[in-house]
């Protein structure tokens, strides 16, 4: 067993990817502006390099080996920060421009970051927001996103928790549902709007089935802004995670306990963080969110 291997230089990943990309050796020796031999050539030493096969060549093309797909990721995230130094280094970052992309629980993401976005882009206008609001977790270490927001810490090696803050949910209706109950009220008293079973461990679902036994919700949804669809139209109350309601047609239901603040942190991976733009954006969130603690 080698237990100094030899590194792998972006020149061998860059011709790797553009195989992958393009199906061919001749295709990608074209994209890559080389002649096919170089391609072959580069190639075949990174195949003696890992002992693999990389590529199965046929008359169809190069199609990728499972040795190959597992180093995909690797190599796209390696095209990633080949591209982010090359901007750094001609100063196409000095006016802070281009896309960020933050990924949030799609109550996050719904709640906070759309008018957060809003705001960023007054203060500033050639900076862009992609925002990932899936329930599954992105994979910052190998460039999913750029910033994450999550309600546990960071165990992965490469990232950090830039900020760690809490929020405080509250039980909001419709004007017409909280007419029908007598407040305050017990969770046990009120029809709930949740996450679906396939969902089942998403907050504030957990809690709710902690809270109350025999759980049985009211209404279900894969989808955070049906949820909330749903509690507008009076069909049950729904937890959400701002200190009020975001938007019109949902009250503040009176509850017996108050409920137990979340925690949340904003993490990106170490490197991300020397990025202008994501250093920029990083500090507007943390800016908002600390704003939003101490209202």
């Amino acid at each position: 067993m080698n237990m100094n291997p030899q590194p792998i230089s972006w020149e061998s990943a860059q011709t790797f990817l553009a195989v992958v990309e393009h199906g061919s050796f001749s295709r990608a020796a074209i994209a890559l502006g080389l002649g096919q031999p170089t391609v072959s050539r580069r190639v075949a030493q990174l195949e003696n390099l890992l002992s693999e096969q990389l590529f199965r060549r046929g008359k169809q093309g190069a199609e990728p080996t499972t040795a190959a797909h597992r180093l995909i990721p690797a190599a796209e995230q390696m095209a990633k920060w080949a591209s982010e130094f090359f901007r750094i280094a001609h100063g196409s970052e000095a006016e802070i421009a281009g896309v960020v992309t933050i990924a949030a629980p799609p109550g996050v993401a719904v709640e906070q970051l759309a008018p957060f976005a809003a705001r960023l882009r007054k203060q500033q206008p050639r900076l862009q927001l992609e925002v990932l609001s899936a329930v599954a977790p992105v994979d910052l270490s190998r460039g999913g996103a750029d910033i994450a927001i999550r309600t546990q810490a960071p165990t992965e090696p490469g990232l950090v928790a830039v900020l760690r803050a809490q929020s405080q949910p509250v039980v909001v209706a419709a004007p017409s549902y909280l007419a029908t109950l007598n407040t305050p009220c017990a969770w046990e008293d009120l029809q709930w709007i949740t996450w679906t079973d396939s969902f089942c461990q998403v907050a504030p679902r957990p809690m709710l089935e902690h809270a109350i036994k025999n759980f049985a919700p009211i209404f279900t949804a894969d989808d955070y802004l049906v949820q909330k669809a749903a509690a507008r139209a009076g069909l049950g109350a729904i937890i959400v995670g701002l200190p009020e309601p975001a938007e019109e047609g949902l009250v503040i239901v009176p509850m017996q306990v108050q409920l137990p603040s979340s925690e949340f942190f904003v993490v990106c991976a170490k490197s991300s963080q020397q990025i202008p733009r994501v250093r920029t954006v990083l500090a507007a969130l943390q800016e908002t969110i600390l704003g939003l603690q101490g209202s």
